[in-house]
């Protein structure tokens, strides 16, 4: 059975992320108890299997309140971490396992440890399946005689599936490739609506956004995690309680907020070559489940190892409700700083974001190319290849890209195809030019935000 889903604007569903966080009713806590022989524990720094930088530390955090609240005297994180450094050299997750659990506790000066791995921590947002997946193994040993005193794994999924059919169907997949793991994953929310693809896909996109502005990111399915794995964690000592330890929407509304980019509309898998240029490009998408075809135009420009790309969410929400002071964002890339820029015209504000190596890697997919052909697209002649692109933990995605032969090999249209759509990019307009470098500063006009969270309360 489908549960169809109410057409809402599209701010509405972004800001529900933020109000479902922390919701889940949680059992009373049983007082402390005085036998626990685990007077002070350290949480240690849990080792990252995921390709988040933030999420180990989120979730760390996360742990220490819980263990908080079930009466347990915690060591501050700060401290742990400097103990670590300077007495034993250790400053990254991985590093804790290779030491003895005496040791680390003698030169902490705990008798708990608490060790973690983060497996997943991340979001799958393809307009036609919109995932939210947080999994973790714990275990608390006694550093006094080094046994095992409480361990548990567990995985937390949300999942809401666009597009009738197609998301009935992805949907019913991912649930049944989730099964039989040797860590379970938990799918705590799961629905379908007949929203169009792209719909689906910015407001997967800006919930995302948002969420992480406001340092809720993935804290609905973290505190889940953590919850139904501390059902079964003894009590602590009940002694040096934090008397001020906030609840744990109150403690994310008050951490820093990260720094984070706009989401970016997919390039379609086109390679621009070395060449400067300004260009417009014109994206198309089919919508099967509704036969419907939506087309919205974005300038770019590119200059060496900068480009700029101007769009207008607006289009790409699919009519949906944006706020004007999101409406019309522009990205500058600069690949020779390894820093990018989202300004936004309305507020004349700018936020200012650094790439990581981490950030590359993971936007990049793998794709294999063939040739198949020659065509003339757009008064240029083109070779035609067929490509196969597939991204970590999904299926492979076919289409076509055309190269054109009189601009040095530029990808000039893209076009690639699924069960859900069909989404063509085509570049039209093209100068070969060095664009005027005043595209790739900042007006001297704008002011740096200091968050998106800024942008998004600053709506008068």
């Amino acid at each position: 059975m489908r549960v169809k889903a109410k057409s809402i604007p599209f701010v509405a569903a972004v800001l529900g992320v933020l109000l479902a966080a922390g919701c889940v009713m949680a059992p009373p806590i049983p007082p402390g108890d005085p036998a626990n022989p685990l007077k002070k524990v350290a949480v240690l720094p849990l080792r990252n299997d995921t390709n988040d930088v933030d999420g180990p530390a989120f979730v760390r955090q996360r742990l220490v309140e819980a263990l908080n609240v079930r009466h347990y005297n915690i060591q501050p994180l700060e401290e742990t971490d400097q103990l670590l450094r300077e007495r034993l050299g250790i400053s990254m997750g991985g590093q804790v396992e290779l030491a003895q659990a005496a040791q680390l506790g003698e030169s902490l000066g705990v008798q708990g440890l608490l060790y973690g791995v983060l497996m997943d921590f991340g979001e799958t947002t393809t307009g036609v399946y919109n995932a939210r997946k947080v999994r973790g193994r714990f275990k608390l040993i006694n550093a006094l005689d080094e046994s095992v005193y409480w361990e548990g794994g567990l995985g937390i999924k949300t999942q809401q599936g666009h597009g009738g059919v197609a998301g009935d169907v992805t949907v019913l997949a991912a649930g049944a490739s989730a099964a039989g793991e040797e860590v379970p994953w938990v799918i705590i929310d799961s629905h379908t609506d007949d929203q169009g693809i792209l719909t689906g896909l910015a407001m997967g996109l800006g919930s995302k956004l948002i969420s992480k502005a406001a340092g809720t990111h993935l804290q609905r399915e973290t505190d889940e995690m953590i919850r139904r794995l501390f059902q079964t964690l003894p009590v602590g000592p009940g002694e040096g309680i934090m008397a001020a330890a906030a609840p744990p929407a109150a403690a994310a509304a008050a951490a820093p907020v990260p720094a984070m980019q706009m989401p970016m509309p997919s390039m379609g898998h086109m390679d621009f070559g070395d060449r400067d240029f300004t260009a417009l490009m014109t994206v198309t998408t089919l919508d099967k489940k509704s036969d419907r075809t939506m087309s919205y135009k974005m300038p770019i420009a590119k200059a060496g190892k900068k480009m700029r790309m101007e769009m207008d969410y607006g289009e790409m929400a699919e009519g949906q409700e944006v706020p004007p002071a999101f409406r019309r964002v522009i990205m500058i890339f600069r690949g020779d700083t390894d820093v990018s820029y989202q300004l936004y015209p309305e507020k004349r504000k700018y936020i200012r974001s650094e790439e990581t190596e981490t950030d590359i890697e993971d936007d990049e997919p793998d794709i294999r190319r063939s040739k198949v052909g020659e065509e003339v697209v757009d008064g240029h002649p083109t070779e035609k290849y067929e490509i196969v692109v597939t991204y970590s933990e999904e299926a492979p995605e076919k289409g076509f890209v055309w190269d054109a032969l009189d601009l040095d090999g530029m990808t000039i249209k893209s076009e690639t195809e699924n069960e859900a759509g069909r989404f063509t990019m085509l570049l039209r307009n093209i100068v070969l030019q060095t664009p005027d470098a005043a595209l790739f500063e900042i007006p001297a006009d704008y002011t740096e935000a200091a968050g998106f969270m800024e942008i998004v309360m600053d709506q008068q």
